[in-house]
């Protein structure tokens, strides 16, 4: 039993002096040399409040291990808008087995962090990338403001709930811009889930990729175990897609000047995203540029 959680205290005394002392040049250091190792193919998965997106990644948790891969997941909860806490109860949704050493969840609270995130997500995501073999991050379920969640990870799953007029909404949102795969949940209303699986198909001009990739739709049930293979099977092939392509080199690095401007943005306001240009000589250590940054401004 100690032996099987010894990776799991490594893992949670590492992320808890990440997130009390990720300014001192010791933990900048570190981040970077993770980022440096990144192995996972790092899926987001968002979607409106009662989609089922904690049902979901319960179960391709379990899909994950079946395959004999390891994967963290990191699940971030609304925090209240008095308060300032949050319940982070989104992981007491996941049947684990706490034995296993190749399954971590992180929960974190979103705080006044926009965009279906929290300020922690691009450094906990940066560890955890370079440990397992996937990372799964579950968004807020806060509707139609949560496109942050495609700068942080390789693929984006948008869950779309039978028979809730979520696809309209969404068209006019612009969150159809950001989904890799779009999955209808609770398919064991089978005939609602039809309707939507159908009105989504036949509106496919909204959310068609602008990149070479074929966006599939998929219906899935957690309740009758419905499609969770045939969503990891589409996971697994959106992976070799990327890397066939070259994708993953040129996404990310996207990904680390948008962390670093959002950041400064939020730290300096316009006035310091305006001076990034001047500074910004960004070579693939983003955690030290952004604190080389922070100096010079």
């Amino acid at each position: 039993m100690k032996n099987s959680f010894k990776k799991k205290i490594f893992l949670s005394n590492l992320l808890e002096q990440v997130e009390i002392n990720r300014e001192t040049n010791e933990i900048i250091s570190q981040l970077d040399e993770f980022h440096s190792k990144a192995k996972s193919h790092v899926i987001g998965i968002t979607g409106p409040p009662g989609a089922g997106k904690s049902s979901l990644v319960d179960k391709s948790i379990a899909e994950i291990r079946k395959n004999k891969k390891s994967v963290g997941v990191i699940a971030i909860d609304p925090s209240s808008s008095k308060s300032g806490g949050a319940l982070l109860g989104d992981r007491t949704r996941f049947l684990l087995d706490p034995k296993d050493d190749d399954i971590f969840v992180r929960s974190m609270a979103a705080k006044d962090f926009l965009g279906g995130l929290s300020e922690l997500t691009f450094p906990t995501m940066t560890v955890m990338r370079s440990i397992f073999d996937f990372v799964i991050i579950e968004t807020v379920g806060v509707g139609q403001s949560e496109t942050n969640v495609k700068d942080v990870v390789d693929s984006v799953i948008l869950c779309v709930q039978p028979g809730s007029g979520d696809t309209i909404q969404f068209m006019k949102s612009g969150i159809f811009e950001i989904p890799d795969i779009i999955v209808v949940t609770k398919s064991d209303i089978e005939k609602i889930a039809n309707h939507t699986h159908s009105e989504l198909n036949s509106s496919k001009n909204y959310y068609k990729s602008t990149n070479g990739w074929d966006i599939e739709i998929i219906k899935t049930s957690v309740v009758k175990n419905i499609g969770i293979d045939l969503l990891f099977n589409e996971i697994e092939k959106r992976w070799m897609w990327l890397k066939k392509n070259k994708k993953i080199h040129h996404q990310r690095i996207s990904q680390d000047i948008s962390w670093i401007t959002k950041t400064i943005m939020r730290e300096f306001g316009t006035n310091g995203v305006k001076k990034i240009d001047e500074f910004l000589s960004y070579k693939e250590k983003p955690f030290a540029s952004l604190q080389k940054l922070k100096k010079k401004l």
